[in-house]
């Protein structure tokens, strides 16, 4: 059960999404969709777009089987009627067709995918906003004027891709209605490898979705943009299972992302472990939300720590360490 105090400092969070991030206004429609394991959450979100004015609906969906999945038809036509729609739930619905129809129709969408109670009052989210976005709009900045991008680690990683004509985000907790979405905890700059292109070793070793928390690293062998093999121990077995049971492309080298969040604690939860500064993520599966125009019924999102990541031949981050956004936008060579 929740307890005073933690609804109380939810609050303030939840006024600051509701308020600033989508700037939710009096007598709009607002959609506040749960599962039965993120009421908590929620709930906070729902008491801030009242507060605000709003006319809030809070609709509890049936927990999805994984990141990527589309929701009901009951749920993609609410979201596409809302003036906002916040998605509070356990399984991302960030990469599916109904959230791209809702941005089409204007909904502003803010995506708080696998947030907890207790991730709304500590890291991430406890981030000076402001200057979170300009470091985080400055790494997009880079990402979308670059054509060519090399990640490796000291862990094995060392996978190369085209980002050429690729668009960049800047996921800074804010939304942008070019993008049509915001993302609760803040913090990443993502794009996708252009198809075919990505070809190398990834080796995953902080928490892969689906799976979680790492205890032994799995290694993704990359070639023309699809995973051809998937090593290592018990949870690299997970993965071949799902990758089994999915479809044709959800071995599909989705997505590159570069966390920001200096906030942001590794806790073995994607929805914050991907938003800590200086980490890289990759994604298998659907990468259509983010431009590109490969489908899958899948996205699922794996964390490298401590990479070092060059960008048309210049270092963007190095082992993990992160330039600030004036250094970022005078000389991003470290």
């Amino acid at each position: 059960m929740t307890s005073d105090f933690m609804r109380q400092e939810m609050a303030v969070a939840a006024a600051n999404i509701a308020s600033e991030c989508l700037a939710v206004e009096p007598d709009e429609e607002v959609l506040v969709l749960a599962d039965a394991r993120t009421v908590g959450v929620a709930d906070a979100v729902a008491t801030a777009a009242s507060a605000v004015g709003a006319d809030v609906v809070t609709q509890v969906m049936p927990l999805l089987d994984s990141h990527g999945n589309e929701p009901l038809p009951t749920v993609e036509e609410a979201m596409v009627v809302a003036d906002v729609a916040f998605t509070c739930t356990t399984h991302a619905i960030t990469h599916t067709n109904a959230r791209l129809r809702a941005a089409e129709a204007g909904t502003r969408v803010g995506v708080l995918r696998g947030v907890t109670e207790e991730m709304m009052v500590d890291g991430a989210m406890t981030v000076d906003f402001p200057a979170l976005r300009r470091r985080t709009e400055a790494v997009r900045d880079v990402l979308d004027a670059g054509r060519s991008v090399r990640v490796t680690a000291a862990n094995g990683t060392d996978v190369s891709f085209s980002i050429d004509g690729c668009q960049a985000f800047s996921l800074d907790g804010y939304f942008h209605e070019e993008y049509g979405f915001a993302t609760l905890p803040p913090g990443e700059s993502p794009t996708h490898p252009k198809e075919g292109t990505a070809n190398g070793t990834i080796v995953v070793d902080v928490s892969m979705d689906g799976i979680g928390r790492l205890d032994d690293p799995i290694t993704l062998e990359v070639v023309d943009g699809f995973v051809e093999e998937v090593t290592g121990g018990e949870e690299a077995a997970q993965l071949r299972e799902i990758f089994a049971d999915a479809d044709e492309n959800a071995r599909n080298l989705a997505e590159f992302a570069v966390g920001t969040n200096p906030a942001a604690k590794l806790i073995g939860n994607l929805a914050e472990d991907k938003k800590l500064a200086g980490t890289v993520h990759f994604a298998v599966g659907d990468n259509e939300s983010l431009g590109g125009s490969t489908a899958s019924s899948i996205h699922l999102d794996g964390v490298v720590r401590s990479p070092t990541v060059e960008v048309d031949g210049e270092r963007l981050v190095e082992a993990g360490s992160l330039p600030s956004e004036k250094a970022l936008g005078s000389d991003r060579s470290l």
